[in-house]
């Protein structure tokens, strides 16, 4: 498959897909309206765009638009971030701040991730969506703002609001227009377009210009892949084939080895449970571990022979991904655990997951 030359820079929306089309439609109804609008879909699907597209069809467009990620934030953080605190509110508030909700007054808030949100602050964001008001933490002066808020999640709201996790009503009001992102696997005539896209993207971005597409057999495997990490873990098994790539074409050599099922590679799989006592443990082999500190090091001689210029970065990500793999097989794939170890909240493990295309079997 040939490279059309295209130097669109930034995100875009892409699809040509029956249930595509369905989203598309649905963003056009209700872009202009002034109703919230809840996103439904997997971890990787691409919600944020949904909300961005529904943001530039809109009213509001050029006013401000800010996107928080309810998951990556801990509980303790996220009520200051959105509502703000004045001064002396907690230890260190030196001063007064203003909340996401305070500056994005005209424009709308996505709220990624909503149901990771606190019952706390699931009661503060239902109080702005009623009463378009709120309370900075430590204060007592109702603040205006005219927001719109759209939300998303892939978790099962209905289920939460049964077992007491997330409020009926939040629910209700955050639901006033669903709009339902279908995951990868559901859509695969889309891989062509989109491998296109990334391609393009990492081709300026990895400055390799003499990469002028991608074998029909890389195609067909790529195409052939479930994709559990959908669009997210797309983009990252086109830039560690890009990589990997010193020809003029991405053939299957330059494939992570899962994609062609010759083992699971950087797409570990992980067993949630704890094995059985009675039953001995698998024999570990080399594609059953993390990758080393030194795999790193020889990481980054390669890409100072190819000279990248983006190496931070590179690096980077490559030492996150071995220190996510590394926690989750010390805790054999329970993301709980790995989150306290981490230090960070299990929405942000399991976004992590998602990112690195670390498949788990539970």
């Amino acid at each position: 498959m040939p490279l059309a030359d295209n130097a669109e820079r930034g995100e875009r929306f892409i699809g040509r897909s029956p249930a595509m089309m369905d989203v598309f439609k649905a963003i056009g109804r209700v872009a202009e309206q002034s109703v919230t609008v809840l996103i439904r879909g997997e971890s990787g699907c691409g919600k944020e765009l949904v909300a961005r597209a529904i943001v530039q069809h809109s009213q509001r467009r050029e006013m401000p638009f800010v996107a928080v990620n309810c998951a990556a934030i801990p509980d303790h953080l996220l009520e200051s971030e959105l509502f703000g605190y004045e001064k002396g509110a907690f230890t260190g508030a030196e001063k007064k701040r203003e909340g996401k909700f305070e500056h994005c007054d005209g424009g709308t808030i996505f709220l990624d991730e909503v149901g990771d949100m606190s019952l706390v602050v699931q009661g503060k964001v239902l109080r702005i969506i009623q009463d378009q008001k709120f309370q900075r933490l430590g204060g007592n002066a109702d603040i205006a703002t005219d927001v719109r808020i759209v939300a998303a999640t892939h978790r099962n709201l209905e289920e939460m609001v049964r077992n007491g996790e997330f409020r009926e009503d939040l629910f209700y009001r955050l639901n006033g227009y669903t709009i339902n992102l279908p995951p990868l696997r559901e859509r695969p005539e889309d891989i062509p377009v989109l491998l296109e896209y990334f391609l393009n993207r990492a081709r300026r971005e990895m400055n390799k210009p003499a990469v002028e597409g991608i074998t029909p057999a890389a195609l067909e495997a790529l195409e052939n892949y479930a994709w559990p990490g959908n669009i997210r873990q797309l983009q990252s098994v086109v830039r560690q084939a890009m990589l990997c790539t010193t020809g003029t074409v991405v053939g299957t050599d330059s494939l992570p080895k899962f994609i062609l099922g010759q083992g699971e590679d950087n797409a570990i799989l992980l067993r949630g449970d704890e094995p059985s006592s009675t039953s001995p443990a698998p024999a570990k082999t080399d594609h059953d571990a993390p990758p080393s500190l030194k795999d790193l090091g020889t990481f980054i001689e390669r890409r100072l022979s190819d000279k990248s210029e983006n190496l931070y970065a590179e690096v980077v990500s490559e030492l996150e991904r071995y220190l996510f793999m590394r926690v989750l097989e010390a805790t054999a794939g329970n993301q709980s655990r790995a989150a306290t170890i981490l230090g960070i909240t299990r929405g942000k493990v399991r976004d992590r997951i998602a990112t690195f295309g670390l498949d788990i079997e539970r």
